[in-house]
């Protein structure tokens, strides 16, 4: 579907070029290997705050009106995300425009000012978003649930941290931080887009050039290993959690052990998840909702992490059919698993088609591919192409389904959390 190459180049840094024919914009995307997980107790939501900051000024840019007028001057889309295991930062723009993409993220992350006084304000914002997220039950349970879930491990804390650790993080932590984290051999360039430039030498050059910078603060070289990774499996033993709050609507969260990223059975996975709450012909959506209107909102959850994941369903649900509706979601699972309705070929066919055409939606987009092609070299070291994606999915039968189902769902093992008018001795039953 496309022609892609990925070299290291002689500062270290990894270069993974992506030809979309057509196309006349570029996506460059720029990762780190690093995200909330990684991070020191004394600094957790150091990752997601230095996302911020970087955002602030550099020398050539020295404040953040110069730095997004550079990009708002071309028409690019311009932005960044932290998650548990990964940071990135990318522009999207025309074609003409890549090297001034390519010197505004350089510059941005090799040069960073980290000013006292910007990161003071910021402060107070990322302190703001802590409460915006707290007053959105449906986020802020789902936060708590994987704290739950992996407590004891850099999995358990939220990705923007806590008011104390924020309120404390100073400039010597940033700089630390920066330090380890964006030496050039633990970052990838991503270019995807216009083929003819892409792959040409011309792309290769203007991304040396803009990395050539030297970095405002000592950087570590080479490719940073994570510390602290934990065995396959939860982490705590614990089963419920229970936020208790006069909320109109119940929302909750539920799970099983899920699979790693990169696992062989993920795409197996993939046609399980949809099967189930993937879609609006789902069975969860068709028979919590539509049949028995018990939820607003309802579908199945999968989250992959480098060595174990998550698998299960969330749900908006009246507050006095939460239990019921806890009773029915639990039930499609359970009776999938144990073969009691069985995976249909019908279901098995319109799950592929499902995958297959989001796919092939995704891929009109050059960040989507920058994404979809950068996140598999930067976290399983290799590159999974579309072509091989389609052919694994195609792959998958009903067998392998139904055979992962059972493995994922057991008895005695599912976690639960709710946020609502409730207490604990309301849901005991559902986790005995």
């Amino acid at each position: 579907m496309f022609k892609h190459t990925i070299e290291t180049l002689d500062n270290g840094l990894q270069l993974l070029r992506i030809g979309l024919p057509g196309a006349v914009s570029v996506t460059t995307l720029v990762f780190s290997n690093t995200g909330s997980r990684y991070e020191k107790p004394n600094e957790y939501g150091i990752a997601h705050f230095f996302e911020h900051m970087v955002f602030k000024g550099t020398p050539t840019y020295p404040d953040p009106q110069l730095l997004a007028s550079a990009i708002d001057g071309i028409g690019a889309d311009f932005n960044a995300f932290t998650s548990r295991e990964y940071t990135g930062y990318y522009i999207k723009a025309a074609s003409e425009h890549l090297e001034l993409s390519l010197d505004v993220l350089s510059d941005m992350l090799l040069r960073p000012l980290l000013k006292q006084d910007d990161l003071e304000r910021e402060r107070g914002v990322i302190i703001e978003e802590m409460n915006m997220y707290k007053d959105n039950p449906m986020h802020h349970v789902a936060n708590l649930f994987e704290s739950m879930l992996w407590d004891g491990s850099g999995l358990s804390h939220d990705i923007i941290g806590t008011q104390e650790t924020v309120k404390g993080v100073n400039r010597a932590d940033f700089v630390s931080f920066l330090s380890r984290w964006y030496g050039h051999g633990n970052m990838l360039v991503v270019l995807a887009g216009d083929a003819d430039l892409v792959m040409s030498e011309k792309s290769r050059t203007a991304v040396e050039k803009a990395f050539a910078k030297p970095p405002e603060h000592e950087r570590s070289q080479g490719k940073q290993s994570p510390d602290g990774l934990q065995s396959d499996g939860f982490l705590s033993q614990k089963k419920l959690l229970v936020v208790e709050r006069p909320t109109e609507q119940a929302h909750l969260v539920m799970g099983w052990r899920g699979l790693r990223r990169g696992s062989e059975k993920r795409h197996a996975l993939s046609m399980l998840s949809v099967i189930l709450g993937g879609s609006m012909s789902s069975r969860l959506f068709t028979e919590v909702r539509e049949k028995r209107g018990l939820c607003y909102y309802v579908n199945t959850d999968t989250e992959y992490y480098r060595e174990t994941g998550i698998f299960g369903a969330s749900a908006g649900v009246e507050t006095k059919r939460v239990e019921e509706a806890i009773d029915v979601i639990t039930a499609e699972f359970v009776d999938l698993a144990s073969g009691k309705r069985s995976v249909t070929a019908e279901e098995l066919a319109r799950a592929k088609s499902h995958v297959e055409g989001r796919m092939a939606l995704s891929f009109e987009d050059s960040r989507s591919v920058a994404q979809f092609y950068g996140m598999r070299q930067l976290l399983q070291d290799t590159i999974e192409t579309p072509e091989e994606v389609l052919r694994q999915i195609q792959a998958v039968s009903i067998a392998d389904v139904q055979a992962l189902a059972a493995e994922l769902v057991r008895e005695g093992e599912l976690r639960l959390g709710v946020i609502g008018p409730f207490e604990e001795k309301n849901f005991a039953r559902f986790v005995s």
